[in-house]
Parts: structure tokens; sequence; C-alpha cells
């Protein structure tokens, strides 16, 4: 079988096969006349999705970083998360290339981007001295 193959068959990517192949967990493949393309033996490739099926979802092959906030995670009812300034300006500053390049994304001006971007940043600005009032009481 080729990669093609197995992922029609299996119902995953091409990409899902090369990157299965890559941390060298999938089968290997075997010698074959009057092709280059790598081709793989049929029932190996399916003793290899019986026991790794595919799983559609969020990736737990990353690790967080120190300091990543779960932004899934409810946060308190009253009281957002405290930031540290190092964290709030890592926020802001993703924000602030995130709502740019989906201003631009959008047919937006370069102008009207960076206005985008620095309203998103005064959003996070604002949003986190409420969290650090209503800390205070």
């Amino acid at each position: 079988m080729t990669t093609t193959e197995i992922a029609a068959e299996h119902g995953v990517t091409r990409q899902t096969v090369h990157a299965h192949r890559k941390k060298g967990v999938f089968p290997k493949p075997v010698e074959g006349e009057g092709s280059t393309r790598p081709r793989f033996r049929a029932d190996e490739v399916a003793a290899f999705f019986a026991a790794n099926p595919p799983s559609p979802g969020k990736r737990t092959d990353l690790t967080p970083r120190e300091g990543d906030v779960d932004m899934w995670s409810p946060a308190e009812p009253a009281i957002g998360p405290v930031l540290s300034p190092e964290t709030q300006q890592r926020l802001e500053a993703l924000i602030e290339q995130d709502a740019a390049r989906a201003a631009r994304a959008v047919g937006l001006s370069e102008r009207e981007a960076e206005q985008i971007a620095s309203a998103s940043t005064e959003g996070v600005r604002s949003l986190v001295e409420q969290w650090r009032q209503a800390e205070k009481g």
C-alpha cells in the first residue's frame, strides 16, 4: 500500500502517516520493484491502526510552557486571573498580532488593521484592570 492508499483506507491524512513514520512507530516499508514510492504491507498497517486508532481532537503531545494559562478552564466567578506584568505583555502582544493579521485577512487597510490591533490591546488592558479592581475588593 502507498501512503495515499493508507490515508484513504484508514481515514487519516498522508501527513498523519508521515508523522507516524517520522516518530519511528509506523511499520517499515517493504522492498518493491519498479517504484520509488514506499509501499507498506496491508496487514501490518491494519494492525498498526487497530492498536493506534485515529483520534481527532485536542492535541495531547504538546506540553504547556511555563506561565501558560489554560484558556478553556473557567475563571473565578467575580475575579479573573491575576496576570504578572510579563504575562500581560505577552498576552497583549499575541492578541495584537492576531487581531492585525485577521483584519488584513478580511481586506482592511494597514491603518485599519493597526486600529483593530490597538483596540484589542486596550480591551485586554481594560479587562485586566477590572480584574485587579475586583481583587482589591
